[in-house]
């Protein structure tokens, strides 16, 4: 029996060192891979420039501070719902009948041309609140453009009001 033993610890011993070298060997194709993958990268995306290097390091404090004097990329300001504000975007005034709210940002106005549905802010909630439903109602509102797609349009209210 101790034979048996020793020929199951030895083929145990020796399944677990070929085992050992495989993933060993497969980890080390693995990362030149990602190497040459990173490298080839770089390359289509352009020369990567590198900063010089500080070998002198400031006496009072030790710490080197990054240099910010770089312009940062310039980017269209966003207001919190995700839409790209414009500051050109002309301010649209209509008529309509108030519907109702669509949701807790939203609100829908049928007007002569059809349904149009207006984002709100926090701060209109208290007129929104106001306006029964089915009220005439003016309104101005402005189109701005979806964060990650300027084709997408969406309706902002400016400002509304009932019609007696």
């Amino acid at each position: 029996m101790n034979t048996s033993k020793r020929r199951r610890s030895k083929k145990a011993a020796t399944a677990g060192a070929v085992l050992l070298a495989v993933m060993l060997a497969a980890s080390a194709c693995g990362n030149s891979s990602n190497a040459s993958n990173v490298n080839s990268g770089n390359e289509q995306q352009g020369t990567v420039e590198e900063s010089p290097v500080v070998s002198e390091l400031p006496e009072e404090s030790g710490v080197l501070e990054p240099d910010v004097s770089t312009p940062e990329p310039s980017v269209a300001p966003t207001d919190n719902s995700g839409s790209i504000e414009d500051p050109a975007a002309p301010v649209k005034v209509n008529e309509g009948t108030y519907s109702g709210q669509v949701d807790s940002h939203s609100i829908e106005v049928e007007t002569a041309a059809g349904v149009i549905v207006l984002q709100v802010t926090d701060e209109q909630a208290g007129t929104i609140d106001a306006l029964p439903d089915d009220a005439k109602v003016k309104f101005e509102y402005t189109e701005k453009a979806v964060e990650g797609d300027p084709s997408v349009k969406q309706n902002w209210l400016d400002k509304i009001e009932e019609i007696k």
